[in-house]
């Protein structure tokens, strides 16, 4: 069994509309679906791994030629639009990450994306799902990823500075490691990839309300999720996280601002 299957995260109909929202975050934070550093071509093929809800995949077909190849992956098909609202140049399908690909999708790419692995990969061992993508590439081939480090969040109000300390405890209780994110770059070149572009910034003002407000729906999946896989011992310190929880969403519009930290690579086959 895949350690995916083991995904902290929920895939219902709030996990989906916090997964759509923070497609919007990105945006508002990039300006840009696909990265304008990856040349389109009229008969390109792109796969999203991960794919989820397929948002991002979707959107951008409506900024590419309609001869463009976009398939979207996921481990499960649960958070999948219904068939017949797929455009025309757009496929889902299920696919683990962490093994190796099929061989007929092994060097079929000219672009593979990737984004919000952080709760994805226990242990700190994203070397599986860079391998997987890579090997989805054709020679030169591109991978545009963005990530969310939450060890390293912007946190402003004494109840978030709370919560924070007492996560980040919690994390280390569960093997949740988030240090491989801001590591990343290190992490592709590792693999033999080329590094074009690397961003590890915070967001602006328009977005930090939008972050806050899904890194808390997203928090709370997590508490969720640990608790449907943990001891008694662990679940007493997550219903004590989940107080503070509460505390917090009661501040949401006090100023108060919770934001991990934004994080972007492009990388290239050599």
């Amino acid at each position: 069994m895949s350690q995916l299957d083991d995904y902290v995260l929920g895939r219902g109909l709030v996990d989906s509309v916090r997964l759509d929202a923070q497609h919007l975050l990105w945006k508002l934070h990039q300006g840009f679906e696909l990265h304008p550093g990856i040349p389109i071509t009229n008969h390109m093929k792109i796969a999203e791994i991960g794919t989820g809800t397929g948002v991002w995949v979707f959107d951008v077909a409506k900024h590419v030629p309609s001869s463009v190849r976009l398939d979207g992956y996921d481990i499960s098909d649960d958070q999948f639009p219904p068939r017949n609202l797929w455009p025309s140049n757009v496929s889902l399908g299920v696919m683990d990450s962490l093994v190796d690909p099929p061989p007929s999708l092994r060097g079929q790419y000219d672009g593979v994306h990737l984004r919000m692995w952080a709760s994805n990969v226990r242990e700190s061992d994203i070397g599986p799902v860079i391998r997987h993508a890579k090997s989805l590439l054709k020679p030169g081939g591109y991978i545009q990823w963005e990530d969310a480090d939450l060890v390293n969040p912007i946190v402003q109000g004494e109840i978030a500075e709370k919560c924070d300390a007492c996560l980040q405890g919690l994390f280390h209780q569960v093997n949740l490691d988030y240090s491989w994110v801001s590591d990343l770059p290190r992490r592709l070149r590792q693999e033999g990839l080329q590094v074009v572009e690397f961003h590890h910034g915070r967001f602006n003002s328009d977005a930090t309300q939008l972050c806050t407000r899904t890194y808390l729906m997203a928090l709370q999946e997590i508490l969720n999720g640990i608790k449907r896989t943990s001891s008694e011992d662990i679940n007493r310190s997550v219903t004590e996280q989940e107080a503070v929880l509460q505390q917090m969403l009661g501040q949401a519009k006090s100023g108060m601002i919770y934001n991990w930290t934004p994080v972007s690579v492009l990388a290239r086959v050599k």
